[in-house]
This record gives structure tokens, sequence and C-alpha cells, in this order.
């Protein structure tokens, strides 16, 4: 087979499928490009879900008319003149190949003027050919025209989605440079309908609102959290606000939105045991960092990054999530209203047009302060433990809900005893303030929920659900302690087990004993449990071990950690007192009062709530006092 060298057009097509994909990729490199020439205002439209239209215009800084012709050449660049410059590039593009790859299979009209000249300069190209280039009269800025993406690329064209996916994918990518550039104004138009259009004032809070609406906006947490070279701002959502996938988690690294597996898993390591199994958080958070510590040259489309240190950033941002909970009330407000709750809610269509009103009119201003920075700890540390081993401040007293005696786990009294303050080793962290400080208790419904007043809210709390919450921290500062209490039983209780059983109980046989259980191996199937963990002052045999067996083997479990949260959660549940246990009210105040001193009242370990809210204003609009 001969060997040959490729024509230049050719050459241009081939190099164009490492770039433009789609109408989403050349919106992107445009609007990317509008952002690095220093455009306060960026508009988009297209048609037809970009397929036949697309124009991005900016008022940025042009392209000089000697250069115009050269801009469209392969590996033309305004953002790099030698290989050095790679590792501490800050600007959203720098490869020089967009103008290219899109004027090689697409019809291109482009208008640019800078301020220095006065009469600024159109190119028509159509299929990598120019075809005119002549003065015009415009304004100070860049206009690009993109029409009839792939029309000489049929192969290529067959494989775009309907126009109306398009044109959602389009969307998507206009909501991120939204929430990663709130200092730019984002004008976008689908079909002659203006779909978004942000203020550009700076004010993330105001971004957040036109893409997601005032419900998300007013249940983000503000963040501030910097550490050696890293500094972290942006918005986390409440738990509440949990999806069923990641679309909704936002990550921008000096301003490029980023994926990165490290950082999910680290923000979602936060967030566990605040949200349901199965559900993820929503942010938007914005890290600055030295370049040098970031490779951004991994990924065609720039859309994965590659950190010098893994570990760092990991601990980094489990951190920073950590710490905004730390002071957080996370209490959902329920109402009686027919439409779906927040977490529920949908964003509207792409193709809906959006009212936009003034931002200040519409949410609530939430508090920028923020918990301090809490100690560096390693990826590996981190998998072992939950939570921050701290130094002691001082001893207060509180009050634990223990059982009695011979008794079951579910009967409670008070017993005074002496709870540990942790305090913040990196900067001294102000005393928490308790929620629930002015409170009284109604009574109980259904025999499981407690009612408590205080202020102009109706609280109702699940006496399971919390009681489980208490049990799974305790249980787990005793883990982290090594502090786990057996007692070996007189006679071992015999197991048999099925195959599964018995290999789970090989590869989990460590962890089992560091929970307190002992196993001994009779016959192939058969093993004697000598020894069992004391919890709630009872030892727990049988029972607790098969469940916790159960929850190894039926868990899609991911490493050590995941099992330990899952086997101590599973604790605490079958320990916890149930629904339709009766308590009296002193034991209810206990509960209560234990409950509001742990690092995470608001959620039991299956991330369901403990605690829910009904506001005095709710209950006057139901009997008519107020009128909506």
């Amino acid at each position: 087979m001969a060997i040959r060298l490729l024509d230049q057009r050719t050459i241009n097509k081939i190099a164009a499928g490492e770039v433009v994909e789609s109408p989403k990729s050349v919106v992107k490199e445009l609007t990317e490009n509008a952002i690095d020439a220093g455009a306060t205002t960026i508009t988009t439209e297209i048609k037809d879900g970009g397929i036949s239209y697309i124009r991005v215009s900016d008022n940025g800084c042009g392209i000089p008319k000697a250069q115009v012709q050269e801009a469209f050449l392969r590996h033309a660049t305004s953002k790099l003149s030698k290989i050095e410059d790679l590792e501490e590039i800050l600007t959203m593009g720098f490869r020089g190949e967009a103008l290219a790859s899109i004027a090689a299979v697409a019809q291109v009209e482009m208008t640019t003027k800078t301020r220095e000249e006065a009469t600024g300069t159109k190119i028509e190209i159509s299929g990598g050919e120019v075809k005119s280039i002549q003065d015009i009269a415009c304004t100070e800025g860049t206009s690009i025209v993109v029409k009839n993406l792939f029309y000489n690329v049929p192969a290529r064209k067959k494989f775009l989605k309907k126009p109306a996916t398009e044109s959602g994918y389009v969307s998507d990518l206009m909501n991120k440079l939204a929430l990663g550039h709130p200092e730019l104004s984002f004008c976008y138009i689908n079909n002659d309908n203006t779909i978004l259009h942000t203020v550009g004032n700076g004010d993330g809070k105001a971004s957040v609102f036109y893409v997601y609406g005032k419900e998300v906006a007013n249940a983000m947490l503000d963040i501030s959290f910097a550490r050696g070279e890293y500094k972290l701002t942006g918005y986390v959502g409440k738990p509440e606000l949990s999806r069923a996938n990641r679309n909704y988690e936002n990550l921008f690294i000096n301003g490029r939105f980023i994926k990165n597996r490290i950082v999910a898993s680290a923000v979602e390591e936060a967030y566990k045991t605040r949200m349901m199994v199965g559900k993820f958080p929503v942010y938007v958070l914005h890290l600055e960092v030295n370049p040098a510590l970031v490779d951004v040259n991994v990924h065609p489309a720039k859309l994965e990054v590659r950190f010098r240190n893994d570990e760092e950033v990991y601990a980094f941002f489990y951190d920073a999530i950590t710490a905004v909970f730390a002071d957080a009330v996370c209490i959902p407000k329920v109402s009686w209203d027919k439409k779906p709750p927040v977490a529920e809610q949908q964003v509207l269509p792409a193709d809906t047009p959006v009212e936009q009103k003034p931002i200040e009119t519409v949410f609530e201003k939430q508090s920028s302060d923020t918990a301090p920075p809490i100690q560096t700890k390693s990826i590996d540390q981190l998998l072992k433990r939950k939570g921050h081993q701290t130094k002691v401040e001082q001893d207060t007293v509180a009050y634990q809900v223990e059982p009695k005696q011979d008794t079951a786990a579910e009967d409670f009294e008070v017993e005074k005893v002496q709870v540990e303050q942790p305090q913040i080793i990196e900067t001294p962290k102000k005393k928490k303030e308790q929620f629930f400080k002015d409170y009284k208790i109604i009574g109980q419904v259904f025999r499981t929920y407690w009612v408590v007043e205080q202020g102009d809210n109706m609280y109702v709390i699940d006496q399971h659900a919390a009681h489980e919450r208490i049990l799974y921290e305790r249980l787990m500062e005793r883990f982290q302690k090594e502090d786990v209490v057996s007692q070996r039983l007189l006679e071992p209780l015999m197991l048999h087990l099925t195959p599964l059983e018995v290999t789970t109980l090989e590869e989990n046989k460590a962890l089992l004993q560091n929970f307190g259980f002992g196993v001994e191996r009779f016959a192939e199937q058969t093993y004697g449990l000598h020894t069992v963990p004391v919890l709630m002052k009872t030892p727990d045999g049988a029972g607790f071990f098969r469940d916790i067996l159960d929850t190894l083997q039926e868990q899609q479990l991911q490493n050590v950690y995941d099992a330990k949260i899952h086997a101590v959660a599973t604790m605490a549940c079958k320990a916890a007192v149930k629904g339709h246990d009766t308590l009296d009210i002193q034991e209810a105040e206990a509960l209560i009062a234990q409950l509001m001193k742990l690092e995470n009242p608001f959620h039991c370990p299956h991330g369901r709530p403990t605690v829910i809210a009904l506001t005095k204003y709710e209950l006057e609009k139901k009997f008519k006092r107020i009128q909506n």
C-alpha cells in the first residue's frame, strides 16, 4: 500500500473532528474565545439546535485587520508563545484549533473591530476556503455566525441528534458558563426566544437563581475556604436539594468548567449520611489555584484536568464541605401546597422562555459566614475514619439517652455524662450554637412523631430517625477511638451460613472484629459467634451479626469506609427506638437535647430527615387568616 501525504483540506477536516463534535462544541469554543477577549457582554443565538445557525457576539478587544485571516489558520493563537506557557495558562482556550476547525466544516462569517481601528473587518469562509474579506462599519468586538454545520461532511452530520436534543446540550453549556462567570452578562437566544439573560454583576447567587430558580438559590449555602495554594468559593446545596444524577455538580477551576473524579468523590463523601442513598448533591464551586498545580492539557475539549497532588485536593474539598455543614441548620421546610418539593422540581426545558426579574426581589440573601478550615488529612485517613480527630478544649456537661439496666434498648433514662467539645486545630472555632434552645414539646402523634414549638415554627421530630442518628455518631466515635466494648459469651452462638455468607464473612473478618464480633469456624458452613459488641449497655448477638453480614453482601460497597458506614448505620438502626414505642416527656427531652449536640443532627445515617419544619405562616394560610 502506497504512502501519500494528505492535502490540507482533508487534514483540516480530520483535525476538526477532535474539536467540533456538535453545535455545543462550536458554541463552547466561540464563547470561550469571547471570554478570553475580555468581553463583559456575550450574546449567543442558535436555531434548529445550532445545526443551521449559530451566532456568538461579544464586546471584547476584537482582532486587528492584519491578523483576521491568520486567526483561521491551525495552531494560530494569541495565548501561548512557548511551551513553558502551558504551565501558567489561565485562558479558556490556548491551542489555536477552534476557528480553523469550525471553518473547515461550516460556512462562517466573522465581523470584528478593535478599539484603535476606525473600521472593522468582515471575512467569509466556507469549508476552509476564504470567499471574501472587506472593511466594514461595526462596533468594537467580534461577531461570528456559523451556518450549516457539517454541510460538507455528511457522514458527520448523520450523527447529530434531533434539533431539540442538540439545543438542550447548548442550553446546559450556557447554564454552566453563566454559573462559572457571574461577572459576565450572558444572553442566550434559542429559536428567537430569550432563554437566559444574566446581569453580570458578579453576584454568584444571582447566577444560581437565573439558572436553577428561586427555591434552589434560597437553599444554597455560601462557602469560602482557603488552605495553602487553594482557595474555594461558591455555593453548596442543602441536602434537601439532592438529585438523582451528577448533572447539578458544577466545578470550575480558574474559571473553566471541569469534571474531576477526585473532587466529586470528596464532596459526595462529605455529604454522606446527609442524603438518601443514590442521591447526589447540588453545588457550584469555584477553585482558584496556581495553574502550575493543574494540567489542563489532558482532554481534547479541556473538560478534565490532572492535579499534581490528588490526596491534598481530596482532603481540601472534604474539609471545605464539612466545614460548611458544621454550623448549618438543614431542616427541610414542608408545605401543604400541591406543588412538588424542591428536591423533585425540574429545571424548565431549554426552549421555555423565562421571565427575568430583579434578583433582589426573588430570593433571600444568604450569610457568607462560614466555619474556619479544618486540619488536613490524607485520602487514606479519610477513607478509614469519619469526622476529625480533635483536641479537647474543655469538658461540658451534657445528657445522653441511655437504656435502663435489664430492659430493652428502646427504654430510656437520662444519664449525666461528660462530653468532649472539639477544638479546631487550624483556626479557633466558635462554640456551636444549639438550635433547639427555647422550645416547648407539645406532644406526640401516631406514637412516632414529636411535635415541638419554637418561635414561629412547628417542628416534627421522628423519634426513630433521631435516636438512630444519636447511636450512629456514638458508635462511629467508639470505632474511631478503637473503643468498641466486646463481651465473650458463655457458649458460642452457632450459625449455619450459606456459601455467599461464608465468602462475605471471610472477606470482612477484620472489619467484623473491629466492630467487636469474634467468630470461629467449626465446619464448612458452620461458625460459632463467641464474642459480641456491647451496645446500649447490653450485648447484642446473632441478630446484629446477620444484619451486618446481609448489608455487606447486598450493598455495592466501593471501599472499606463504605462498609463501616453501612455496618454502623445498620447497628444504629436496629438498636434505635422504633416508631410506636412509647416515650414520656422526660425521655423525649433527653432525646432532643442529645440530638442537637451532634455534628449532623438533621439526618439519620441513611439520609432521611430527623426533623421537618412547618411555619406559622403556612398554618395561618390554611385557616384563611392570611390571604395569598
